[in-house]
């Protein structure tokens, strides 16, 4: 964290990340309860998980605040990693 903000204020930031993780999980919960139909279900699932991921990797994990090398090594395999599980998916294997 920035040594400028003090502990309240970290505290009410690891807070709200918190409290959006159990909104973005409640959310997955009763997504799985409605019937949206096989490739939407998945698709929704898979949005919120990446958004969670990117939640605590970048709060929790402190890649906001690091040098931008470290976040281009952790994000562009991720990235790559989404193109295979579409390629993937999109032929079928």
């Amino acid at each position: 964290m920035s040594s400028t903000l003090s502990f309240e204020q970290i505290k009410k930031k690891y807070f709200r990340v918190f409290l959006a993780l159990m909104v973005l999980t409640v959310v997955t919960v009763a997504v799985s309860f409605v019937h949206l139909g096989g490739w939407l279900a998945i698709v929704v699932g898979i949005a919120i998980a990446l958004v969670k991921g990117a939640l605590v990797a970048s709060i929790f994990m402190h890649l906001r605040f690091d040098n931008r090398r470290l976040r281009v090594f952790v994000y562009v395999p991720v990235f790559f990693f989404l193109i295979l599980v579409l390629t993937l998916t999109k032929l079928g294997l």
